[in-house]
């Protein structure tokens, strides 16, 4: 019985790495762009496909709010822009990637 609890959990874990490499695979690919071009710019997309890259580069994970200030600070777009971003790419599914909570109100 123990063990078939271990190969259930296992396998759960193995699925959600499966899902998270597929994740990082789609959003680095030109796909991605694709699909969010037109409503945020292909530069845009590139920024937080290049934040995502050094993040994995550096095997650190990356916060949200260092993305946020990236993009509005360093890449000059607007904080709307940014947010209605996060909130259409829902940034949560990125986490361990991308983690800690962002506050709206900055």
């Amino acid at each position: 019985m123990i063990y078939y609890r271990v190969m259930v959990i296992s396998d759960n874990i193995d699925a959600e790495i499966i899902d998270f490499i597929d994740l990082l695979n789609f959003t680095l690919s030109l796909s991605f762009i694709e699909k969010w071009k037109y409503r945020f710019s292909e530069k845009f997309i590139r920024h937080f496909q290049f934040k995502l890259l050094d993040s994995l580069d550096n095997q650190k994970p990356l916060k949200i709010d260092t993305l946020y200030l990236y993009l509005v600070k360093k890449c000059s777009y607007s904080r709307e822009q940014v947010l209605d971003f996060f909130n259409a790419v829902d940034i949560e599914i990125y986490h361990p990637m991308v983690f800690g909570k962002f506050t709206k109100n900055r």
